[in-house]
């Protein structure tokens, strides 16, 4: 109510000044025909809500690009008949496959909705820079840069021995095959189960470029495929081989655009500001589509993004909120905790059952990352994605020959025989085997029974799929994991499918990102492996220490180059 009176009376106070608000916007209005995107080599799906003490002591400054952002510009520009078109300048990308394909998915809406659309290339690139900027009808490029296509791979070091060299030994227990998560440091080389899925990946992945360079220079993906062993195109090579159209530096863009001082380019920033900018402010708090992301690893503690007490919250707060019509579950990661995952799928179902809920996948959502989105009411993801991994991995610690090399007598005292069966210091016996073995055939077959259940099929069917083995989004597509391809903006479109309202009121309903911060202290292995030189030990720290080990979780994930 306070809300509302203050708001009014600032409304009623404002009344006088709307001629100078009507005569600002006109003198102020953006005069040019073209909208500049200059990128940030990072890009995110969306930006989270920061609390205000965090935002005032670190400033409003961002050093990332949000492609929600984008998409709002792309929305205002195609409506605007002014607008003929969009310039994106490109630096060097860090952002996965599935960003960089939604990022192009708005350049193909541009050129669909017959408006024009140029790429600047100002470092030139790679397959990720190259992937977007070939979407678009003009590429520049700057004259001393260099594009380089050597084709895609991916890498995996594997430290088993040098864990054999200090008397140190992971032991693995996973459920099933395609479930390497721990690999790297309990085998030397690939196994051939990881081998075939990343094979699989890369050939998917490498199709999904080659059939972009092919429709950026006019020839078949086979014959696309002579880039990749050429490799470096600098300048004028770029240009000869049709990947760039004109090499020119990222300031004479405007006169390349035929801009003028009167029409000069529109920063997409101040574009978006002016079309966004409103007056008056709503006295009431409009109804909204919730948004509830889940990115990193989940556990009970860590990061708040993926906390299961700060994910719990957020989902019953959108089940309270009468002005939550939706609820789109936004889910960017690899897995975790088994018993987190599954405290997060139960508030997830009970959302459900009160209103209409989506989601979406970005990057990968595999493992715990998928468990959560199983009884959604629609699977959205992108086709470069990396899903599924239904399976379950567990690994023990053990270290007695590091443990006698150094000197360290360990003696036991225990009630019962399998007392200090997680202890580093002694392998397992038979009946401790069987024991581990037992839970996670449990807590596999709970998985493979949960999945069938969410997406209407029968166990044997999802048992086939599952095996622990990560697909991309177009072959879970195929498989009947994932119901629709595409991004945020479809996964959005999908939920408003789903709202029982006019067309005008759907129209009007905006996505709002719901965030609960919860502070806990994080687990003892991210403690002391949180920016250090041994980050990269974190995931397997967290897998011996998370809850006996058990996680629905994939640490390794191909990360192709």
């Amino acid at each position: 109510m306070l809300r509302f009176v203050v708001r009014l009376i600032r409304n009623i106070l404002a009344i006088p000044f709307v001629p100078l608000w009507w005569t600002s916007r006109r003198i102020g209005r953006p005069r040019g025909r073209w909208v500049v995107v200059r990128l940030s080599s990072r890009i995110v799906e969306a930006h989270r809500p920061v609390p205000w003490l965090q935002r005032w002591l670190r400033g409003s400054l961002r050093r990332t690009t949000s492609l929600a952002a984008i998409r709002r510009v792309v929305d205002h520009a195609i409506d605007d008949p002014q607008v003929e078109g969009l310039a994106f300048v490109l630096p060097r990308i860090a952002a996965g496959w599935a960003v960089c394909t939604g990022l192009r998915e708005q350049l193909n809406r541009v050129t669909e909705a017959r408006k024009q659309t140029v790429a600047h290339l100002s470092q030139g690139g790679g397959h990720r820079e190259v992937f977007i900027a070939s979407a678009a009808e003009r590429v520049f490029m700057s004259p001393r840069s260099t594009i380089t296509l050597l084709g895609l791979s991916a890498q995996a070091r594997y430290v088993k021995p040098l864990l054999d060299k200090i008397g140190v030994e992971i032991e693995p227990f996973a459920r099933k095959e395609y479930k390497t998560a721990a690999e790297r440091f309990s085998r030397g080389s690939m196994s051939e189960a990881q081998r075939e899925q990343v094979q699989v990946i890369l050939d998917r992945q490498t199709d999904v470029v080659l059939s972009a360079l092919a429709e950026r220079i006019g020839a078949s993906p086979q014959q696309s495929r002579a880039l990749f062993e050429r490799g470096a195109f600098r300048g004028e090579d770029a240009v000869e081989a049709r990947l760039v159209d004109r090499l020119a530096y990222e300031d004479e863009l405007p006169d390349l655009l035929a801009c003028t001082k009167k029409q000069p380019l529109i920063e997409a920033t101040r574009y978006l500001s002016y079309q966004e900018a409103r007056f008056f402010l709503p006295l009431s708090r409009p109804s909204y589509i919730a948004v509830i992301g889940i990115q990193g690893t989940i556990s009970e503690s860590g990061t708040p993004s993926a906390r299961r007490a700060s994910i719990v919250a957020a989902l019953r707060r959108v089940r309270q909120d009468r002005r939550a019509l939706g609820a789109l579950l936004w889910i960017d990661s690899p897995g975790g905790s088994a018993d987190a995952s599954d405290l997060i799928h139960r508030e997830v179902v009970r959302l459900k059952e009160k209103k209409p809920l989506v989601a979406y996948f970005g990057e990968v959502a595999a493992s715990g990352g998928y468990y959560v989105a199983t009884h959604a009411d629609a699977i959205i993801a992108q086709p470069l994605t990396l899903t599924g991994s239904i399976g379950v991995v567990s690994a023990r610690l053990l270290a007695d020959q590091l443990l006698d090399r150094i000197g360290v007598q360990t003696e036991v005292i225990r009630t019962a025989p399998h007392a200090d069966m997680y202890s580093p210091h002694r392998p397992l016996t038979g009946p401790e085997r069987a024991l581990i073995d037992r839970e996670l055939d449990a807590f596999y077959d709970s998985f493979v029974e949960l999945v069938a259940e969410g997406r209407g099929r029968h166990p044997e069917e999802i048992e086939r799929l599952a095996r622990g083995r990560v697909w991309l989004g177009v072959d879970a597509h195929r498989h009947g994991l994932v119901d629709q391809l595409g991004g945020f903006d479809v996964a959005l479109a999908a939920l408003r499918d789903r709202l029982d309202l006019p067309a005008r009121q759907l129209q009007k309903l905006e996505p709002r990102m719901v965030i609960s911060y919860r502070w806990e202290p994080p687990p003892p292995a991210q403690s002391w492996l949180d920016g250090s030189v041994l980050a990269g030990w974190r995931d397997v720290a967290l897998l011996l220490t998370e809850g006996q080990g058990v996680l629905y979780h994939v640490i390794w994930l191909p990360r192709i180059h």
